[in-house]
């Protein structure tokens, strides 16, 4: 039999999916701590309050997520910047997607697309500890993969391009199920959709090098008359 968890530890579990749900606004702590089979005083202890507990959450879910998919490759393992870029694509499509990860948009991962889709003041705290960081990890690999012939803004726009990517496949899943079936952002199409991001991104940084921005061919009347 499986011990149960303790009462801090599910509060967060079952919290989580709740949140995700039903959203900030109307998720009581009454049902969490009904949920949980725990007594709302449980959640005033180890939270505060309902904000608390759901910071705890958010970082309960980013925290466990980037461990069991870290977006490096793992310690003394010889990479070239596009493998690198490779395992960063990989773990990002494992972290949304997966049933180790964040269950694509079930639960949890409902409660992800809510906080990016329209984030909330808890979220700023992901932002500095998760996300800027990952963009950093990210950006250098893109510099490394460009043979260092990107500039800053290039970089940057490579880098947001390809989190663009991933952060689409894994919240229009309804939408693109109905136009690509192939492409289908389930776990079992992660390594087919890691490869497609991977092989497009990497056409995409060599097109901008050997493209500037100030030699676009196209005009904004010439697309849009």
């Amino acid at each position: 039999m499986t011990k149960p968890l303790p009462t801090k530890e599910r509060l967060i579990d079952i919290a989580g999916n709740i949140f995700g749900r039903e959203g900030f606004k109307a998720t009581t702590i009454r049902k969490i701590a009904e949920a949980a089979e725990a007594n709302i005083a449980a959640v005033n202890y180890h939270f505060r309050d309902k904000e608390g507990l759901y910071r705890a959450v958010l970082e309960d879910i980013f925290s466990k997520g980037f461990q069991r998919f870290p977006s490096v490759p793992l310690p003394g393992t010889s990479a070239d910047p596009e493998k690198r870029l490779y395992v960063f694509i990989q773990a990002m499509f494992c972290r949304f997607l997966s049933r180790e990860g964040w269950g694509g948009l079930s639960g949890r991962g409902k409660l992800i697309a809510r906080e990016f889709l329209d984030p909330t003041p808890a979220f700023e705290d992901i932002v500095e500890t998760y996300i800027r960081p990952q963009k950093n990890i990210l950006a250098a690999i893109v510099s490394d993969v460009s043979g260092g012939k990107l500039d800053r803004d290039g970089i940057l726009s490579c880098a947001v391009s390809i989190i663009g990517q991933c952060i689409y496949y894994a919240f229009a899943a309804p939408i693109i199920e109905k136009i690509a079936e192939n492409f289908t952002p389930i776990e079992k199409n992660l390594d087919f959709l890691s490869d497609h991001v991977f092989r497009f991104s990497l056409g995409g940084i060599q097109s901008i090098i050997n493209t500037p921005h100030e030699n676009n061919r196209f005009t904004r009347q010439e697309v849009h008359p």
